[in-house]
């Protein structure tokens, strides 16, 4: 289900509430905190953790954002949280974060852009995840992880140059 903008988060005030905020949020959010966190196991924690807390804080949402820049700032906050945390640190192995990432119903695809991207540095990372992945705009970026505009635009710049040097033979021409 794709989520509106500026959806009033009232719906969330029973457990109902919970439920839909699941529905509606669990898939992307577990792709999100995989991606960022690399590892199925945290991201499944973390998940869980963005969830309850934007249950918790849906009373104090003030709609002076997107919905979806209030959740994915929870999620970044939280993933952040468990990188921070010393006995968290740890990786998961590629085929497990391969198998949670991959679409059940598609065959395996080629996997050397999404590793090019998991190879940038978290900066880097973070704003192309959530341009391209979350489809989140440049605006919305920059409230979620509390950056200037141009930062973005500056780090999605950096980024891509990354990447297309990165990927020089394999999907940008020599």
């Amino acid at each position: 289900m794709e989520q509106t903008e500026h959806v009033p988060v009232s719906y969330l005030e029973n457990e109902a509430g919970l439920v839909r905020l699941m529905d509606d949020w669990g898939d992307r959010l577990l792709r999100l905190c995989a991606l960022y966190l690399r590892d199925a196991h945290l991201a499944e924690d973390a998940v869980q953790e963005t969830l309850l807390r934007a249950w918790q804080a849906a009373g104090r949402f003030r709609g002076e954002s997107s919905e979806t820049t209030w959740i994915t700032r929870i999620a970044v906050n939280v993933c952040k949280s468990y990188l921070r945390s010393p006995w968290k640190r740890r990786r998961a192995p590629a085929e497990e974060l391969d198998a949670l990432l991959a679409p059940p119903d598609r065959p395996q695809v080629d996997d050397t852009l999404p590793r090019a991207i998991m190879a940038l540095s978290r900066p880097y990372r973070e704003v192309i995840l959530l341009y391209y992945y979350q489809e989140l705009k440049v605006r919305e970026i920059a409230e979620a992880l509390n950056i200037s505009v141009p930062t973005v635009t500056a780090r999605l710049s950096r980024a891509r140059a990354k990447l297309r040097e990165s990927l020089k033979g394999w999907y940008y021409d020599a």
